[in-house]
């Protein structure tokens, strides 16, 4: 598939299935993350990757920063999301974290690191697309929980940009391409009108 189409083609679907990416196929996919840009080649970014057990183990550090979120806001938590946060890595064959790391130099800011972390993600998501799989790109409290952050080894500075949910789609989960709409995105300087 060539890159417009695949970029066409990404969409998100919310549960997946077996096979994940695998052999040279994931490495591919990590590769497009490692080749987005980024200024001064600093590659702020990693790449957890979670699968079977590891997903399982990860559940529980979800689920345990749920618990401590709820004790911080002083509420009870509520089974139901507990479960939730405990299971829901489980709604894909393979997870991959994607964060960005802060590098300490003044000459390139964060946000154009975070940003690059960003690129890597939506590197990644294209890849997959392109070698057949489906991808879902998830926030949520998580991402910005310190001790998820900690969980995976990351200082307080660091963040988690997002959570890449990978795999086969069902036929039923196909989406067709997007069909981009470029009503009230496109202006031409100087007639801003």
């Amino acid at each position: 598939m060539n890159a417009l189409d695949a970029i066409r083609a990404r969409r998100s679907i919310g549960r997946l299935i077996e096979p994940a990416p695998s052999g040279d196929d994931l490495t591919a996919i990590l590769e497009a993350g490692a080749c987005a840009p980024d200024h001064d080649s600093l590659r702020p970014f990693r790449f957890t990757v979670l699968q079977g057990a590891g997903m399982e183990a990860f559940g529980e550090v979800l689920a345990d920063a749920y618990v401590a979120r709820c004790e911080e806001r002083r509420v009870e938590p509520d089974p139901a999301k507990l479960d939730k946060e405990r299971t829901k890595l489980g709604r894909a064959p393979m997870v991959i974290v994607v964060s960005a790391v802060r590098r300490p130099l003044e000459k390139i800011p964060w946000f154009e690191q975070r940003d690059a972390a960003v690129a890597a993600a939506q590197n990644m998501l294209i890849a997959a697309t392109a070698l057949g799989y489906g991808s879902m790109w998830r926030t949520g409290d998580p991402v910005y929980d310190p001790r998820v952050r900690a969980a995976l080894g990351f200082a307080d500075a660091d963040e988690v940009v997002g959570f890449l949910y990978l795999g086969t789609p069902t036929e039923a989960a196909r989406k067709p391409p997007n069909e981009p709409d470029l009503t009230g995105l496109v202006a031409r300087y100087p007639d801003l009108a």
